[in-house]
């Protein structure tokens, strides 16, 4: 359940999806018993303010946030 905001600077509390940005990511796991992957979706939030800069991503099995990459292009004119 999403509680409060994922980055670990921020952590307002989680209040109405209309306010921010959730992540839903999908991860395969192997159960342990039965050899066969499953699959679960888990859900992240970013408020309002973060989720203007900040992105939600997966590195080396773990979720993180990572800065928005913003291209910048040069006027000729």
């Amino acid at each position: 359940m999403i509680s409060n905001c994922l980055n670990p600077a921020c952590q307002v509390p989680f209040s109405h999806a209309r306010e921010g940005r959730i992540f839903s990511v999908e991860r395969a796991r192997t159960l342990p018993n039965l050899g066969q992957p499953d699959h679960q979706v888990e859900q992240y939030w970013l408020c309002g303010t973060c989720s203007q800069s900040l992105k939600v991503v997966i590195e080396d099995g773990r979720i993180r946030t990572a800065p928005i990459e913003v291209e910048l292009t040069t006027l000729v004119g």
